[in-house]
């Protein structure tokens, strides 16, 4: 019951920064609203670090997780740019696709079978979250149009697939908010040079309030928390369970939305019901290899 209260958590935080991470774009651009969380983020982990753990000796850990932040940092521009022509909720959905992606990457680079039970799980999973969309898309005949953000986030979410992949081959005896630290430390190395080159620091909105108090929401609990949370759930649960609750992003991002209208709601029903079983047959089967 924890670990799965823990998943709600992680996937609520990931929701909630599709949606804040679109209000940032007036204030900095991405290379430089990402850049900072980085950085921002490995300064207030460090008494963390300093207090709870020894350093790990081992430079070959810290280059692996250079790879694996690489990764990531890819993936937060991928996000960052993909809003700028596409909305929130079509990010949400592609999103769903880093389940199946991540399964196709384990099979092919650590040779791990995936169920077929768990197979047609993320099937209905990636179904479930495209109901939730198109009863709340209000231009349908939109909804297949492709967007240049849209490719732009595919590209990223294949980044985040070998993230994901990648932790679990290097990660596993890391101590989660070591990990994290070394992935928002190695992150905002790798950012610094473009921060200082692309960042526009001098277009930043420095002297709004409402900047800081975004950038310190995504710095706090979309960077520092998800990334400590997601490093313990996959050592614990293993990645095709923490996965799995991506599906329940759409209808976090969309759902609230849609409150007002009850026949919204009522509609969604189906698609939220597909998204539920196909958690439940993800996650009955926990005891294939992690």
């Amino acid at each position: 019951l924890s670990q799965n209260l823990l998943l709600l958590l992680w996937v609520s935080l990931m929701a909630s920064s599709f949606v804040v991470s679109k209000e940032l774009l007036p204030y900095a651009n991405p290379i430089a609203s990402t850049g900072l969380r980085f950085i921002f983020a490995s300064i207030l982990m460090l008494p963390f670090i300093y207090k709870g753990y020894k350093p790990v000796g081992d430079i070959r850990i810290f280059v692996q997780y250079g790879f694996i932040s690489l990764f990531l940092v890819l993936f937060f521009l991928g996000l960052f740019a993909a809003l700028e022509t596409t909305s929130a909720m079509r990010t949400s959905v592609i999103y769903t696709l880093v389940p199946l992606l991540s399964v196709l990457l384990t099979y092919v680079g650590l040779n791990l079978k995936t169920s077929k039970t768990k197979l047609f799980g993320f099937l209905l999973g990636t179904g479930g979250a495209i109901w939730v969309l198109m009863i709340f898309n209000q231009d349908t005949s939109n909804l297949l149009t492709w967007h240049t953000g849209d490719g732009i986030f595919l590209l990223a979410c294949v980044s985040l697939s070998l993230h994901i992949v990648l932790i679990k081959k290097w990660g596993a005896n890391v101590p989660p908010a070591q990990g994290a630290f070394y992935i928002m430390l190695t992150g905002g190395l790798m950012l610094l040079p473009f921060l200082l080159l692309f960042g526009e620091l001098d277009q930043v909105a420095w002297q709004q309030a409402e900047f800081w108090k975004i950038l310190l929401y995504l710095t706090l609990f979309t960077t520092m928390a998800t990334f400590f949370l997601q490093q313990h759930l996959i050592q614990q649960l293993g990645p095709n369970h923490l996965l799995a609750f991506t599906y329940l992003i759409p209808a976090m991002v969309v759902i609230p939305k849609g409150l007002a209208v009850a026949s919204q709601l009522w509609n969604s029903l189906p698609g939220i019901l597909i998204t539920l079983l196909a958690l439940y047959l993800i996650s009955r089967s926990q005891n294939e290899v992690q």
